[in-house]
């Protein structure tokens, strides 16, 4: 079955950025000339879906605006002559089909991924951490539909880590198939002594579900208020086939401080229009 729905979690209230998320967004970050956010956007439509659902908070309204359609912006700058900017705003304007939904409690991934069962309508969906950007060759959710197409089990997105931040993510029990894909047999989150380390491959921010996940989202025990999508992603190894791909690309943790510097560096120095003159800026500071 083709996929053609993605889900973006973009609710998270963003305070380890405070104070700047008192008045903004985390995902409104800027790098260059857009938000953070429109980057993951931007991947998924690369990798052929253009039916994109936004789960935020009821305070993130910069979210949606920004996406709002604005033809009279564009037809405006175009009447000034700035073409440039017209094209950038008709752009976005064309970008997806995007829409939103309201998690109005901060009561975990699991419930976020909950919120959007009616609109997949039982078709297999990706879903993207808002606060997860890739850079890379190929964009990785289109790597995720690859391997879904191959398999026609839930896939999640893995990398190792090294030992140090293990703790931090979820640890994944995996049979390898090929290179790149496993067989996920279970995964724990955050694991804590040495017997719950499975291995150092981590999900990173992106997974490929079939339906059959709200199911388990349903069945998921609530932790300290909150319905963790890794319990879900825990049954779902019971009853059905579940992968692991590990993915191309560098992931840039964007809810983390020098994440993102690290990531707003790394797309500036990419950019075609501003990189090479980047470049030789950090080059001159680092020479002082």
């Amino acid at each position: 079955m083709k996929v053609n729905k993605a889900v973006i979690l973009a609710a998270g209230k963003g305070t380890r950025f405070l104070p700047y998320t008192k008045a903004h967004p985390k995902e409104m970050l800027a790098v260059i000339d857009r938000p953070s956010l429109q980057l993951i956007v931007e991947e998924v439509v690369a990798s052929g879906i253009t039916d994109i659902l936004i789960v935020i908070s009821p305070e993130k309204q910069d979210i949606k605006r920004y996406f709002d359609k604005d033809v009279a912006l564009a037809q405006e700058l175009a009447h000034k002559g700035k073409t440039k900017e017209a094209r950038a705003v008709e752009e976005l304007n064309n970008l997806a089909n995007i829409t939103f939904v309201y998690q109005p409690v901060p009561n975990g991934t699991g419930k976020a991924v909950q919120l959007a069962k009616e609109f997949t309508q039982g078709e297999p969906f990706v879903v993207l951490n808002g606060d997860d950007v890739m850079l890379g060759d190929e964009p990785v959710t289109r790597q995720l539909v690859e391997a879904y197409c191959k398999t026609g089990g839930s896939v999640v997105g893995v990398q190792p880590v090294d030992r140090q931040s293990i703790s931090s993510y979820a640890s994944c029990k995996v049979e390898q198939v090929d290179s790149r894909l496993y067989r996920l047999q279970d995964i724990i989150e955050k694991p804590q002594t040495d017997a719950e380390i499975y291995s150092l491959l981590a999900p990173l921010g992106r997974y490929l579900f079939t339906s059959e996940i709200f199911d388990e989202i349903d069945k998921a025990p609530t932790r300290n208020g909150e319905v963790y999508l890794t319990d879900a992603i825990r049954s779902l190894t019971k009853t059905h086939k579940v992968y692991a791909y590990d993915f191309k690309g560098t992931r840039y943790d964007f809810g983390d401080k020098l994440g993102y510097i690290k990531g707003f560096t790394a797309y500036a120095l990419n950019s075609a229009e501003y990189g090479e003159q980047y470049k030789q800026f950090l080059q001159n500071l680092l020479n002082k």
